[in-house]
């Protein structure tokens, strides 16, 4: 994608969101960066301005790129080259990524700066959720949040591999501990995510 986002929003001391319109999907796409112990972590990277970064990476270095599946390589390899940093997917992501090349594939419930890689099967192919330790929950394609009126949906039937196993996947996140939810595509959900998912899913 060639689209560049020139604005930083920080929705609070640990996490910051960005996006841009994709007209190739036709919505928005949106990648965050985590505020860990020894720097940032950032999710499904999509270009920020050169300036915003810049301002951001002085406060805080990067220290990892996640990827949740292979719709979402976006602009990881150009950052990796910049800041010289891991690109870690899943092993359900590994392929999916290709041409990309993971530097890191973590196991399920594997640890990296204090993300967890949880698979979830049935949404898109190597479709993958990072559990952060600071309470974040980031999921790539497998809930949307693209209307404010609306609230959480889930990805239509036809864009997953299995649309039930989507839903017992995501199911299981509910066990965690965590207090905000992150999305490929649209805003993050700070106030009663857990609650807004069991909702969703109950639907």
């Amino acid at each position: 994608m060639t689209a560049c986002a020139d604005e930083l929003h920080a929705v609070s001391d640990t996490l910051f969101h960005w996006s841009v319109y994709d007209p190739s999907c036709k919505c928005e796409v949106g990648s965050i960066a985590v505020k860990v112990a020894s720097g940032l972590v950032v999710v499904d990277p999509v270009p920020l301005a050169d300036e915003v970064w810049a301002e951001l990476s002085a406060r805080h270095p990067l220290r990892a790129i996640l990827l949740t599946s292979g719709n979402h390589v976006r602009a990881a390899e150009t950052l990796r080259r910049k800041c010289d940093v891991p690109v870690v997917t899943s092993v359900g992501a590994h392929k999916a990524v290709a041409p990309l090349v993971p530097d890191v594939t973590l196991l399920e419930n594997e640890l990296i700066y204090g993300a967890s890689a949880i698979p979830i099967p049935g949404a898109a192919l190597g479709e993958t959720a990072f559990h952060f330790a600071e309470g974040i929950l980031a999921l790539g394609d497998a809930v949307l949040n693209l209307d404010g009126e609306k609230g959480l949906e889930l990805l239509p039937d036809k864009y997953c591999e299995d649309a039930r196993e989507n839903r017992r996947s995501l199911a299981k996140l509910l066990e965690l501990d965590f207090h905000t939810l992150t999305f490929a595509h649209g805003l993050p959900v700070t106030q009663h995510a857990r609650e807004k998912l069991r909702a969703l899913l109950q639907a």
